[in-house]
């Protein structure tokens, strides 16, 4: 049976996953006493993604790493998250007050990697990244993320450009090979139009012009390309 535990959750419209950084402005008055305590405690609490006033089940729990305490009261808080649960029951106090949930802790069902679906999926995360980042993030490391105790789905969801259903949608997957099949299909689907984006972005730049100096022609002399 899997293991329950009682944490307070803050509702957000946001979806967090295992692993990944979030910044986070604190300046409800019920939300600001979460952070003290759980940062107090050293504990964990848990953010659940908010669509339509509905609270979905499967939510991720967060520590605190930093916070910046402003003059106002307010805070900023860097946050991580570690573990992926399920509500089981909500315990919502009032509008002032800390809702807090008995949850389930998930974790994914015994499978054997599929390492050619993960090895290919980073391969097209890792061009998105070059294309769209410009060397402003880290490409992935096949060799490392395509272990059998790493989760590169989380990693590579955090910046693909997903929208907030899609991440809740990938965050309840209980199979690594299952959402790197999912990302497999969006990053396919994503990378023509974003090469599309960046060649008519070149054209804006360069007054109608997508200049190549950097490609050798035939000769090994460089050379340009108009259109």
């Amino acid at each position: 049976m899997a293991e329950k535990s009682r944490i307070p959750v803050f509702p957000l419209g946001i979806v967090l996953f295992p692993e990944s950084q979030v910044p986070l402005h604190i300046f409800e008055d019920r939300y600001k006493k979460l952070i003290n305590e759980v940062v107090k405690e050293g504990a964990e609490f848990g953010i659940n993604y908010v669509e339509d006033d509905r609270l979905h089940a499967v939510g991720c729990s967060a520590r605190v790493l930093k916070v910046e305490r402003l003059p106002d009261g307010e805070m900023d808080i860097i946050t991580e998250g570690e573990r992926r649960y399920e509500v089981i029951d909500l315990e919502q106090n009032g509008p002032d007050q800390i809702s807090f949930a008995t949850v389930r802790w998930l974790d994914d069902e015994p499978e054997e990697r599929d390492r050619s679906l993960a090895g290919e999926t980073i391969e097209l995360f890792n061009e998105l990244a070059e294309i769209a980042y410009k060397g402003t993030i880290d490409p992935l490391d096949e060799s490392m993320w395509n272990a059998e105790d790493k989760f590169p789905s989380f990693k590579i969801a955090q910046k693909s450009g997903l929208e907030a259903p899609q991440r809740q949608a990938l965050l309840s997957v209980t199979s690594e090979n299952e959402r790197l099949t999912m990302l497999h299909k969006f990053l396919t689907q994503l990378l023509p139009k974003v090469k599309e984006f960046e060649t008519i972005q070149d054209l804006i730049r360069n007054d109608g012009y997508i200049v190549t100096w950097n490609k050798k022609g035939p000769s090994g002399d460089t050379d340009a390309a108009s259109t």
